[in-house]
């Protein structure tokens, strides 16, 4: 199980800038913790601490290989031989199945019981 402290290593491994300012004397190895703790790593204020032509590069190109017209065409091709009336009847299969489980779950109402006994038998 990985530490908060191998999590923040990690971290300061992807923004390299951050071990320059602490030896620069700027900001302490404390203080980032702190707003690592407190802002956590998706914050914008860590994009300064980037190096530029490294990190946020591979990041974009990765998402411009996602992008291209031949993965957009597969997914389109995918999603045409989808059958709606095939879909609908799994997603209702799915759906009673759900409720029976849920049923299990639920404790049975004796005043049902009893109003349904009662009727029955006057």
């Amino acid at each position: 199980m990985e530490s908060r402290m191998d999590a923040f290593r990690e971290f300061v491994k992807k923004y390299p800038k951050i071990k320059e300012t602490v030896k620069n004397g700027t900001k302490s190895w404390q203080a980032f913790y702190e707003d690592w703790v407190i802002l956590g790593e998706e914050d914008k204020s860590w994009d300064i601490y980037k190096e530029k032509g490294k990190v946020s590069d591979v990041g974009n190109k990765k998402l411009d290989d996602l992008l291209t017209t031949s993965n957009i065409k597969t997914v389109i091709d995918y999603v045409k031989k989808i059958n709606p009336d095939t879909l609908s009847k799994t997603l209702n299969t799915v759906q009673k199945v759900l409720q029976i489980t849920q049923s299990f779950g639920s404790k049975p109402n004796p005043g049902l019981y009893n109003a349904n006994y009662n009727s029955w038998w006057d």
